[in-house]
C-alpha cells in the first residue's frame, strides 16, 4: 500500500490527512493518559477494548482509502485549494479547543475553588476558561470541529463522513449527560449563561 504521489509543488492531501489523523490519536493515546492525575476514576476493560477496536477499525478505514483508493493531490496556496484550507483551519482550531479544554479539566483540583456541595467522598469543582463560557463540555465540541474540518479537507470522503456521524452519535448524548450532571451537582451556582450541552444554540 502506498500513498498516491501527486506531480508539481505542494504537500499531498492524503499524507497530510493520515499526519493529522495519526497527531490525534497519538495525543489521545499516548500523550493524554501520561498527563492524567493519579487519581483518576479507572476506565472499565471492555471500554477500552471497544475504543481500541472502533479506532482500529476507523485507522483501517481511513488508511486504506487515502493509500489506495482516492487521490486528493497536492495541497497548494490558491485558490483551488480554498475548501482545503478550511478544513485544516476547523481541524486545527478544534484540536487546540480540545486539548486546551481537556487541560483545564485536568486541572480542576489545582486551579479551581468552587467544589461542588456533593455528599460523598470526592470534591467536584466548575470549570472556567473562554471555551467553557456557552457550553459544558467544549472538550467534546472540539473533537466534533475536528473531525469536521478533516471530512472537508477529504472532500467528504465516505470513511471520514463515517467516522464524524459516528463521533457525533457518540459524543453528543456524552455531553448532554454531563451538562445534567453540571446542573444538579453544583444547581444555583453553576454559570447561568452556560446554557448549552456541547454546540451553542444547538444542543
Amino acid at each position: 500500500i502506498g500513498i498516491h504521489h501527486s506531480v508539481g509543488r505542494g504537500v499531498s492531501l492524503n499524507a497530510l490527512l493520515l499526519g493529522l489523523f495519526v497527531a490525534h490519536y497519538v495525543n489521545r493515546a499516548i500523550i493524554y493518559p501520561l498527563r492524567m492525575n493519579e487519581g483518576s476514576a479507572k476506565v472499565p476493560l471492555i471500554v477500552t477494548v471497544s475504543a481500541c477496536s472502533v479506532t482500529a477499525l476507523n485507522g483501517y478505514l481511513q488508511a486504506v482509502y487515502l493509500c489506495n483508493i482516492k487521490s486528493l493531490g497536492t495541497m497548494t496556496l490558491s485558490l483551488d485549494n480554498s475548501q482545503h484550507f478550511i478544513g485544516l483551519i476547523i481541524f486545527l482550531s478544534g484540536m487546540y479547543i480540545n486539548i486546551h479544554s481537556d487541560s483545564v479539566l485536568r486541572n480542576l483540583r489545582r486551579s479551581n475553588t468552587t467544589p461542588s456541595t456533593s455528599t460523598n467522598q470526592k470534591q467536584y469543582f466548575i470549570p472556567y476558561s473562554p471555551f467553557f463560557k456557552y457550553v459544558s463540555c467544549p472538550n467534546f465540541a472540539g473533537e466534533l470541529l475536528q473531525w469536521f474540518g478533516y471530512c472537508i479537507m477529504s472532500e467528504f470522503s465516505l470513511p471520514s463522513v463515517a467516522f464524524c456521524v459516528y463521533t457525533a452519535g457518540n459524543l453528543i448524548p456524552r455531553a448532554v449527560a454531563h451538562h445534567k450532571w453540571y446542573l444538579r451537582e453544583f444547581k444555583k451556582d453553576y454559570p447561568k449563561q452556560r446554557r448549552w450541552a456541547v454546540l451553542p444554540g444547538v444542543v
